[in-house]
């Protein structure tokens, strides 16, 4: 059973927080990324006709509560809210969801889904995102060699007028 929400329900209540219960060996998809980096995320859902459901994400604070990060509010309309920015297509069944300047401390489990009703979220994707320093080892291949080109701008002395630029070419 996968974390598409079409397998099973995962349903999860909060008031500033979210519980759930989860399918019996269901694993966290492990993303890696480096400080500095974004994340972007893509959660599928079934279209439903009717009035709108709103999309959230979350940060996992227990194994069956997170703390909201960002709600959507209405179709094709990005909400942004700190570092997080959500952003719903229902007629195509999918939201995005962009986590930018990432940093080690926003490593954690987190989880996408449907915002049902007041404290209640059905979850899509259960998501561990490993935020970690890039390898500080040397690259084993160099770069060719390539002109470069350098450009002087000089005023000359005792004049008011515009600088001259003198180009040059360095190999």
């Amino acid at each position: 059973m996968g974390w598409n929400g079409l397998g099973g329900v995962h349903t999860c209540c909060f008031h500033l927080c979210c519980c759930c219960s989860w399918p019996q060996g269901a694993v966290p998809e492990e993303l890696h990324k480096h400080p500095g980096q974004t994340l972007l995320l893509q959660c599928q859902y079934s279209p439903k006709r009717g009035p709108y459901q709103p999309k959230s994400w979350c940060q996992q604070t227990s194994p069956s509560r997170c703390t909201l990060l960002v709600t959507s509010s209405k179709p094709r309309t990005a909400v942004q809210k700190s570092h997080y920015t959500i952003w719903d297509k229902p007629n195509a069944g999918f939201f995005n969801i962009t986590m930018i300047q990432l940093t080690q401390n926003d490593s954690g489990f987190y989880w996408c889904g449907i915002y049902a009703s007041e404290n209640i979220i059905t979850v899509l994707r259960n998501i561990s995102l490993v935020v970690s320093p890039a390898p500080t080892t040397s690259p084993m291949w160099t770069l060719p060699w390539l002109p470069t080109s350098t450009v002087l701008i000089t005023s000359p002395e005792g004049t008011s007028g515009h600088p001259s630029i003198n180009g040059s070419e360095t190999r």
